[in-house]
């Protein structure tokens, strides 16, 4: 056997080629490599210069494991078991232990949840390691961590499954066999790596039987090489010393560096923070791709893949660089995750929360259509049995392979692994319809519906938001009938309809689950809800099958069970997909084993990222590794080994080699430093260690890139069209106005976005009118568009109309195109301010109605007693009939809020009672031209179905709170009550067109039921409005008023001059200002003043 070990991978990868060539032609080669990957890349390579290539098997050493063991574990009835199964028998393990208090130094930590993890970890070492529980003697943890192995071993007994280290070991006993497979190879060993005694025992039964052997090492893998040297002198091919080969030779050199100048194949770099430091890269491989290097020629090592491979994805996006992944790149999976959230939602006493978590990773699951899915499942749950009969039926498929990303099953299983990763990540033939039609809208709903927890609160808060929804449709039907609000509550019943059929099956499942159960139960649980509640459940039933050798071990907890999950389903290792030809390849430093490229960035050279801080292990500290004497690492190997890192990532490339680091750590907004690599490979080039500011400094000077403006000096270097312009603009910020005026008008020759928002910006600016203020005039199309909402073709609320004298565009906004704006949450110590006025005014209403079959009417200071006892009641009514129907979130809350309406509602009724004014309540709620029956509605059974045309032209509708009659002189008055502030002052009309009712209702009253009406008036009925009644004289000059006021609105429409005007102060509380922006009032001081003499005589109106 020959074994080379070099630092260069070029250097070594000739040398393989080298024992290939020199090979009989009709003998058999089998390539190991470090990787699958590696040894195809190898392979292909050799291929090229070949007319032809037979007899050349290409495998990474677990698959060669995998096909040495598989035929002894089928006789044996064995099962190999996964880094996820095997986690879950060191879970039992230390389960067990624990539950029989034999457990000392690791009792407090044992119901941790890291604790099986770490477990495994050290457990899986020490087998490997060919350690026994009877040789794990000592104090401190040695006694638990001799007994949990044991338990560990008896699991596996128990259940016919193999760990780690027996599968090793069977694929050791199946490599000593003559006749076994590949017995007659010879065998290449591609910088495979060996960690562990099993595996080095495997290797040795594999050189023992073949023929001729070769290995190639990379220097600085000393495990690897202790494995080799009992089998052949190790011979070290040193670098030539010249270019990159000197940084290869000198790095962690012992020896002294010959003085030299940097090098211009190794350039450093740095960026402030980890996504500029991603564009940097993506620039100087478009660069390079520009100076002939294939992208498949370049290659990334990311030593942080968790803060640099979606910075690097989104990079190379943008510069349009294609890109490959290697597997190893771990990434969050949304389907693992929201099935864990719904784990946690059970564990959490079906929290609405983790329901909500769920929701928010878009996993709900596409079905036929949504008409027969509400249909089956109605918001109290018709149609539950059927399902629920289903589900028993549902569970692990048998055509389900237990396919692990797991290296050992990566023959067993290749076949299952892409049909499953298929049906994971491919999209369907074409979009198939959702069974509802707004899941994205279900997490706001939860949160609005305070559901919290428990089944039955799911129930009654989901029933109790719909009942709340009905009462804000019957406020806004009452006060503004044309409001966008009405549709969006009728769509948010519905919603909510939608989620309860959906979710509150799933809540009834997961309520029914048990505390305890064996694997076995909880797999088949686990497995008939992963359907039913994602939309691509085939990851999480391939992890759920990596656990069903372990299915006779338990009982367990849904604690315990979760915990086993959660690593594996919360991220996943990333899939390559295709193939990594013709993209920039990305993976970890290990993944370059094996491997050269022309180009290779090293990112992340920073302190606490690379080098990563090497940790003992908090199981079995090195003091106790030393004691036991059976090879296990400790902190100079793991640093020996975080070292390798940056000698496989500089060893692997063959041309330019660039080296960078953050200056900037954006999440924090602190400083970063270079780390000591930084530092190495600087003194490697030049022989001589630099400052932290002469290091910093060169960096800085290669990439000149800045925080105060993410864009290259030279547009040319610019990875994207916003870089281009960015650094275009930069140049031309320092030119003087002459130089620089007109030459960014390609901005907007190319950009249509750009050129529209500037020209309107622009054109608003200016004195004149124009279309892009918003309507300002009609023309053929818009006239007939305008026509229909005119005052006389379409009924109005007067709360629409009132929106007019604020701003004509918020009316026509909020009036023609009846848009809403986005709903708040109100907070959970208050009620919403809908809800809370649409029950004052229920009671009021209530009351008034008591008082009136009583013939009690009005309210005397002599019936006052009587009146307060009436309204108790009426409250006490309303209060309880819509408490069962709104099942409030907070009953304090609840509370509180009644109270405070009672508190209004008694000092209301002592006003009245007072007046001593001669009106008599005659008609409450009296509503005119509203749809449905008044009597469903809680409206006068006397109201008018159809709307009221004031001065014979203009169409009204609406619901006046009160209607009284004068006890003698048989006049009416109209009262419209409020809840809020008094904001208008005596002696008013029409408040300039924002006050209408007082005037409009009473003639909208006069015209229907043909009587007079003397007055209008405004009641704040609660203390915020101070008990405040203002009156409006319905004399001749009143009417006319009124009357003018719908002319001029009307004219306005028909003139089609609806502009953003607003009155002072009217954008402040604006539901519109997202459309508009907050410099409206400020532009309208520019504007021709003359369009607006009809809205400045409105607003002059008293």
């Amino acid at each position: 056997m020959r074994v080379v070990l070099s630092s260069s991978a070029a250097t070594r990868l000739e040398v393989a080629r080298q024992f290939i060539r020199d090979a009989p032609s009709a003998a058999e080669v089998l390539v190991v490599g470090a990787s699958r990957g590696a040894a195809d890349d190898f392979v292909r390579e050799l291929a090229r210069e070949r007319p032809a290539t037979f007899g050349l098997y290409r495998l990474s050493l677990m698959q060669v494991a995998a096909r040495l063991a598989a035929p002894l574990l089928a006789a044996r009835r064995q099962t190999p078991a996964t880094t996820l199964g095997i986690e879950a028998v060191a879970a039992r393990a230390a389960y067990d232990a624990q539950h029989e208090q034999s457990l000392a130094y690791f009792a407090p930590v044992a119901d941790a949840p890291g604790f099986p993890r770490a477990l495994a970890r050290t457990l899986e070492e020490l087998a490997l390691a060919g350690v026994h529980g009877s040789q794990v003697v000592g104090t401190g943890a040695m006694p638990d961590l001799a007994e949990l192995l044991d338990r560990f071993d008896e699991q596996f007994d128990a259940v016919a499954a193999v760990d780690r280290a027996r599968f090793l070991h069977t694929a050791t006993e199946g490599a000593s066999s003559p006749a076994g497979p590949y017995a007659r190879c010879r065998l290449l060993f591609l910088d495979v790596a060996i960690t562990n005694a099993a595996e080095r025992d495997l290797v040795h039964a594999l050189v023992r039987r073949s023929p001729a052997a070769c290995a190639v090492l990379p220097v600085g893998d000393t495990a690897t090489e202790a494995a080799f040297r009992p089998l052949a002198e190790i011979e070290y091919q040193e670098p030539r010393g010249n270019g990159l080969d000197r940084v290869r030779r000198y790095l962690f050199a012992r020896e002294t560096t010959p003085a030299g100048d940097p090098l211009a194949c190794v350039e450093l770099f740095s960026a402030p923070g980890e996504g500029r430091e991603a564009v940097e890269m993506a620039r100087r491989i478009l660069r390079e791709a520009s100076g002939g290097v294939p992208f498949d020629r370049m290659a990334i090592a990311l030593r942080a893949p968790q803060q640099y491979a979606g910075l690097l994805e989104h990079a190379l996006q943008r510069a349009g660089i294609p890109a490959y992944f290697e597997r190893g790149t771990r990434r969050p999976h949304p389907a693992g995750r929201a099935f864990l959230a719904l784990i946690a939602c059970v564990q959490e006493n079906l929290s609405a929360r983790r329901f909500a978590e769920y929701l928010s990773l878009g996993q709900v699951p596409r079905t036929e259509g949504r008409e027969g899915q509400v249909g089956q499942v109605g918001l109290r749950g018709q149609g539950q049995e059927g399902r629920e009969g289903q589900e028993g039926q549902v569970g692990l498929s048998a055509d389900v392979y237990p396919t692990s990303q797991d290296e050992v099953f990566g023959t067993l299983a290749e076949r299952a692994d892409q049909q499953a990763q298929d049906d994971d990540e491919g999209e369907a033939a074409g979009p198939a319809p959702r069974a509802f039609r707004a899941p994205w809208k279900w997490e706001r709903i939860l949160a609005e519906s305070r559901v919290i927890n428990t089944a039955d609160r799911w129930e009654a808060r989901l029933a109790g938001l719909i009942r709340e929804c009905e009462l804000q449709q019957q406020e806004l039907t009452r006060t503004e009938p044309e409001s966008g609000r009405l549709k969006y509550l009728t769509q948010k019943t519905e919603d909510i309809g939608d989620l309860a059929a959906f979710a509150l099956p799933i809540v009834r499942t997961l309520d029914s689950w048990p505390t305890t159960a064996r694997w076995a139960e909880w797999l088949d649980l686990f497995a008939a809800l992963a359907p039913r509640v994602l939309t691509k459940p085939a990851r999480v039933l391939r992890v759920l099958a990596d656990l069903e050798p372990m299915g006779e071990v338990g009982p367990v907890s849904l604690d315990e069970a979760a915990r086993v999950l959660a690593v594996r389903l919360g991220t996943i290792e990333a899939e390559p997909k295709g193939r990594r030809y013709g993209c920039v390849f990305i993976g970890a430093p290990t993944h370059l084993r094996g491997r050269t490229f022309d180009v290779v960035f090293v990112p992340a050279l920073a302190e606490r990222m690379f080098p990563q801080r090497p940790r003992e292990d908090p199981l079995l500290l090195d003091g106790d590794r030393r004691v036991l004497d059976a090879g296990l690492e400790t902190q100079p190997d793991r640093a020996e080994l975080e070292k390798l890192q940056l000698r496989l990532a500089v060893g692997a490339a063959t041309r330019t080699l660039y080296v960078s680091f953050p200056t900037v750590e954006t999440g924090e907004g602190r400083p970063r430093v270079p780390s000591l690599y930084a530092l190495e490979i600087w003194r490697s080039m030049t022989g001589r260690v630099p400052g932290a500011d002469e290091l910093q400094r060169a960096a800085a000077r290669a990439s000149n890139a800045t925080l105060a403006w993410p864009a290259p000096e030279a547009p040319d270097a610019a990875i994207d069209a916003l870089e281009h312009d960015l650094s275009i603009l930069r140049g031309l910020i320092e030119e003087p106005d002459a130089r620089a005026r007109g030459r960014a008008r390609y901005m907007l020759q190319l950009n249509a976005c750009l050129h529209r928002s500037v020209r309107e910006r622009h054109m608003r600016a200016r004195k004149s009118w124009s279309h892009y203020d918003g309507v300002v005039h009609v023309n053929g199309q818009s006239a007939p568009l305008l026509a229909a909402h005119r005052l006389g073709t379409r009924v109005y609320s007067l709360s629409a109309l009132q929106r007019f004298a604020t701003c004509p565009y918020q009316f026509l906004l909020g009036a023609i195109y009846r848009l809403r704006p986005p709903e708040d949450l109100e907070p959970l110590q208050r009620m919403d301010p809908l809800t809370k006025g649409s029950l004052f005014h229920a009671a009021q209403t209530e009351f008034y109605r008591r008082l009136q079959a009583e013939g009690l009417l009005p309210v005397t200071p002599d019936r006052l007693t009587h009146a307060l006892d009436v309204l108790d009641a009426a409250l006490a009514h309303v209060a309880r009939d819509e408490h069962d129907r709104l099942a409030p979130a907070i009953e304090r809350v609840w509370q509180d809020e009644m109270a405070a309406i009672r508190r209004d509602l008694r000092l209301w009724v002592d006003q009245i009672a007072h007046a001593g004014d001669g009106w008599v309540p005659m008609k409450f709620e009296w509503a005119f031209g509203l749809k449905g029956s008044p009597v469903d509605v809680g409206r006068d059974p006397d109201s008018r179905p159809d709307p009221v045309r004031i001065d014979n032209r203009f169409l009204l509708h609406g619901s006046i709170d009160l209607v009284e009659e004068h006890a003698t002189r048989k006049t009416l008055r109209v009262t419209d009550h409020k809840t809020g502030r008094a904001r208008v002052k005596d002696g008013f009309v029409i408040d300039g067109g924002k006050t209408l009712q007082p005037v409009l209702y009473s003639l909208a009253l006069e015209a229907a039921l043909g009587r007079t009406v003397e007055e209008g008036r405004l009641y704040y009925a609660t203390t915020d409005g101070g008990f405040k009644s203002v009156a409006v004289k319905l004399d001749d000059a009143a009417r006319r008023v009124g009357v003018e006021a719908l002319e001029i609105i009307d004219r306005a429409i028909e003139t089609g001059f609806l502009p953003p005007a607003p009155a002072e102060g009217g954008c402040t509380w604006c539901d519109f200002m997202p459309v508009c922006g907050s410099a409206v009032e400020r532009k309208l001081r520019k504007k021709a003043p003359e369009p607006l003499a009809d809205l400045d005589a409105l607003r002059r109106r008293k």
